[in-house]
């Protein structure tokens, strides 16, 4: 069977590419799906082998990695080799996924980077393959303009940190086919995630919400209105957020995908997503988030303002 039509009857997914799964992002895919299917075989792919030995690291010794799970009690520490062991890396996309079941794309929020990689994707992955887009803000449409079967793709949005987070926004666009669907929401169930499916536009729901009140908390400070560490305060002990605003994304490294996100969400839904200057400002300075996750980074929005984490100057 073929198209829209294929039996979803399929063998259990045995068989993972994470393309990017070196980054903060992808080595969490690689962790989720390794704990989740015990069995599985994953392809971490990058183009730089900094980033791949980057990626192997932060899945032994990240802070939510293999060995702190040990430390916590959630994982036998004489599983950690054998769950490595069960991790394939290599630089060359096409060896990566030549018999991938599901293929997990997480590289950065760019249009024309996707569009590479994904073309590169479909055109050594087997044509059974679902091809799933780590876009938190990227219709799925657009992106599946780039291959030459895009009933194939389908958006997963996972949440940082990827093996930890339950929630999966599966962003369905009008030409997905239902198997690829069916495929991608049953795998995701079984690893323990919680998928749940949303229609294709810019930013799905998560993204819109999330940084609406990231950019709103960002005016507040450009403004004078309160510093970072008292909007901080503020969510945690008034909204009970486990990590405040700027804390989150300083300690994820997520301000380079919020920023990308927002620069589209701004573009293809008007003012009400721009970017506020001093967000600008500080991720031109370079401050991206926490260098050990995001290696170049010169620190997170604490360091820029010279804030130490309890509130006071450095």
């Amino acid at each position: 069977m073929s198209g829209n039509t294929r039996s979803t009857a399929s063998a259990p997914v045995a068989r993972i590419a994470v393309v990017g799964g070196g980054g903060s992002m992808g080595h969490g895919i690689v962790l989720a799906c390794l704990l989740g299917a015990p069995h599985a075989q994953v392809r971490l792919i990058a183009r730089r082998q900094e980033t791949l030995d980057h990626g192997l690291e932060l899945i032994r010794k990240g802070p939510f990695g293999l060995e702190a799970a040990v430390r916590k009690g959630r994982l036998d520490a004489g599983a950690v080799e054998s769950t490595i062991a069960r991790i394939h890396s290599t630089l060359d996309i096409g060896e990566g996924v030549r018999d991938a079941q599901i293929v997990f794309e997480t590289v950065p929020e760019v249009v024309t980077l996707k569009h590479a990689v994904l073309r590169e994707i479909e055109a050594a992955a087997p044509v059974d393959a679902v091809i799933a887009s780590n876009t938190s803000s990227i219709m799925i449409a657009e992106l599946s303009g780039a291959l030459e079967q895009p009933g194939r793709m389908i958006g997963t949005h996972w949440f940082y940190p990827s093996n930890v987070m339950p929630l999966i926004e599966v962003v369905r666009a009008d030409r997905t086919h239902d198997w690829v669907a069916a495929r991608c929401v049953d795998f995701l169930a079984s690893i323990g995630k919680t998928p749940v499916i949303v229609r294709d536009a810019p930013g799905f729901f998560m993204t819109r919400f999330v940084n609406i009140f990231a950019a709103e908390a960002m005016r507040a400070v450009q403004e004078g209105l309160c510093g970072i560490h008292e909007v901080d305060q503020m969510v945690k002990t008034g909204l009970g957020w486990p990590m405040g605003v700027f804390e989150l994304l300083d300690k994820t490294a997520s301000f380079d995908a919020w920023y990308h996100a927002q620069d589209y969400l701004h573009e293809t839904l008007g003012e009400r997503y721009a970017i506020p200057p001093i967000a600008r400002k500080v991720f031109m300075a370079g401050f991206r988030g926490a260098p050990e996750l995001k290696p170049g980074s010169k620190g997170g929005w604490y360091d820029y303002f010279g804030i130490e984490p309890h509130g006071g100057k450095k």
